[in-house]
C-alpha cells in the first residue's frame, strides 16, 4: 500500500518517540527512528524522506544545530524540518526562526496535534521536489532555468494585524521589527478591502476580542473561512490569538481556516517565530509557484494550447514513476477528453476551434495544483500528473473539474453565443510493477 509520506524521527528519549512513531504509522506514515545526528544526516541522504522531526530534548542530539545542518544541506531536496519539544521560551523562538525550520511544537506536543499542521508540509515537500525535477528536464529539453533565490535575500514580510491592536503590534516590532513590515486594519469588513487591493500579504494575525465588537470568534471564523473559498487568499495563513482558555477550540478554527491558534498568555516570541516561519512559507510558496512558471519555455510547451507537451511530461512521468516506486508513495494520472471540441470546428470554424483548444488547459490549470502538470495530449484530450495523490482524493478534484467544464459556457473568438461541450475523464493509480505505458493505457481506458 502506498504511504501518505516518509519521515525522519531523530531523538533519544526511547518510549515518547516510540509512541510517536507508532501513531505516525497508524495513520500511512512510515516512520524511520534516527538516535544520533550523523544518522539522520545520512537517511536524509539516502532515503529521500518527505519530513523531518528532531526531538529537542535530546541534549545529546544538538537538536536546533542539527536542524539548521538539514535545512542549509542543498543535498535533501529542501525537505522540511520541523523541531519538536521545546521550552517555549524566546531565546528557542527565535533560534528556530534563525534555523529556518519549517516548524516548532513546545511540549507537550502529540501527534494529534501535530497532524494537521504536518500535512501543508508535505504540499510544500511534494512543491519542492517537483520543482527540482521540472527544473533539471526543462535543461535537458534545452532551457535554462534562473535558481531559486535564497529567502534570506527576499524582502521583509508582509504582515496583516486585523481588529483591535491589544499589543502584539508593538511586541512584534520589538522582536521582528527589522524582518517585517506591518499593517493593520480595524475590522474583517476593512480587511476584506485592503485584501482585494494588495493580495500579497505573507500572513495575517489577529486577536479574537470577546468584549469588543471589532473581532469576535464567530467574525473571526467567518473570516477565516472567506480567505480559504478565495481563489487568490486561500493559502494565506492566519493566526488566530486566543483570548483566554476555552475560548475558541483549536480544532474547531483549525477546521475553519486557522493556520495557527495561540494563547494571549504566550510569550512574543511564540507570535513572532509563527508568523516568520508561515510568511516565510508563504514567500517560499510564490518563489516556487513562478519558478514552475517558468519551466514553460518554448521546447517545453505546446504553442497550440499553452499547455505542456505529452513529451516533456512522458520525460517528467519518468522520474515520477521512479520515485513513486522507490518511495512508495502515490502518483496519479488523469486524462481529459472533449468529444464534442471537434465539431466545433464544423460549426463556427478553425479560429474558434483553436481558441477553445487554448481555453481548456486554462481552465483546467486554474483549478489544480501548481505541482500537478498538464500536458497536452492529442486533439481535444489533456493528461494530468497528480504526484503524492491518491485516487480517490484526485477523483474529488477531478469530479469538480469535470462539472465546471460541462456547465461553462465558452466565449469563442467571432462566435457570437455561448458554446457548451461534453467532458469525459479517465484515472489511474500507480500500481506495483507499473510501466509508464501501462499507467497510461490504465488511465485511458477509464475514460467515461
Amino acid at each position: 500500500m502506498s504511504r501518505l509520506a516518509n519521515v525522519l524521527i531523530a531523538g533519544s528519549s526511547g518510549s515518547r518517540l516510540d509512541d510517536l512513531a507508532a501513531r505516525l504509522s497508524d495513520n500511512d506514515f512510515q516512520a524511520t527512528r534516527c538516535t544520533s545526528a550523523t544518522g539522520l544526516l545520512e537517511e536524509a541522504r539516502i532515503g529521500q524522506p518527505d519530513l523531518a522531526l528532531i526531538d529537542l530534548t535530546s541534549d545529546d542530539l544538538g537538536g536546533m544545530d542539527l536542524a539548521a545542518k538539514v535545512v542549509a544541506n542543498p543535498d535533501f531536496g529542501g525537505m522540511p524540518v520541523i523541531v519538536f519539544g521545546a521550552d517555549g521560551s524566546d531565546e528557542q523562538f527565535s533560534q528556530a526562526v534563525e534555523a529556518g525550520v519549517d516548524d516548532i511544537f513546545t511540549e507537550p506536543a502529540t501527534f494529534e496535534d501535530m497532524r494537521p499542521r504536518l500535512i501543508p508540509l508535505l504540499r510544500l515537500a511534494t512543491m519542492r521536489r517537483e520543482l527540482t525535477e521540472r527544473t533539471a528536464l526543462t535543461k535537458r529539453f534545452g532551457s535554462s532555468i534562473e535558481p531559486l533565490a535564497s529567502l534570506s535575500d527576499q524582502p521583509k514580510l508582509e504582515l496583516l494585524q486585523i481588529g483591535r491592536d491589544l499589543g502584539e503590534v508593538e511586541a512584534l516590532k520589538k522582536t521582528i521589527g527589522d524582518k517585517c513590515a506591518i499593517t493593520t486594519t480595524p475590522n474583517a469588513f476593512t480587511a476584506n478591502l485592503l485584501l482585494s487591493s494588495k493580495p500579497f500579504f505573507d500572513a495575517c494575525f489577529l486577536a479574537v476580542d470577546e468584549i469588543g465588537s471589532t473581532m469576535s470568534p464567530e467574525q473571526a471564523l467567518d473570516l477565516c473561512n472567506q480567505l480559504r473559498l478565495s481563489p487568490r487568499l486561500y493559502n494565506m495563513p492566519v493566526v488566530l490569538i486566543n483570548p483566554h482558555e476555552g475560548g475558541i477550540d483549536t480544532n474547531t478554527a483549525m477546521q475553519g481556516g486557522a493556520t495557527r491558534v495561540l494563547s494571549r498568555r504566550a510569550e512574543d516570541g511564540e507570535l513572532s517565530s509563527a508568523l516568520c516561519i508561515l510568511g516565510r512559507r508563504q514567500q517560499s510558496r510564490w518563489q516556487i509557484r513562478q519558478a514552475m512558471l517558468d519551466t514553460k519555455t518554448p521546447e517545453t510547451t505546446d504553442p497550440r494550447t499553452g499547455a505542456y507537451t505529452f513529451e516533456y511530461m512522458r520525460g517528467h512521468l519518468e522520474s515520477l514513476v521512479a520515485a513513486a516506486r522507490i518511495r512508495d508513495k502515490h502518483l496519479t494520472l488523469v486524462f481529459f477528453s472533449f468529444p464534442d471540441a471537434p465539431g466545433v470546428k464544423d460549426q463556427f470554424g478553425e479560429a474558434a476551434s483553436e481558441h477553445l483548444l487554448k481555453q481548456l488547459p486554462q481552465w483546467i490549470n486554474a483549478m489544480v495544483r501548481v505541482e500537478d502538470m498538464v500536458a497536452h495530449y492529442t486533439g481535444h484530450d489533456f493528461c494530468i500528473a497528480l504526484p503524492d495523490t491518491p485516487v480517490e482524493e484526485a477523483r474529488f478534484v477531478m469530479n469538480r473539474i469535470a462539472g465546471v467544464l460541462a456547465y461553462t459556457d465558452f466565449a469563442l473568438c467571432e462566435v457570437y453565443q455561448p458554446v457548451s461541450i461534453s467532458v469525459e475523464y479517465g484515472i489511474a493509480g500507480i500500481e506495483k510493477g507499473d510501466t509508464i505505458d501501462a499507467l497510461i493505457d490504465r488511465a485511458r481506458a477509464n475514460l467515461e
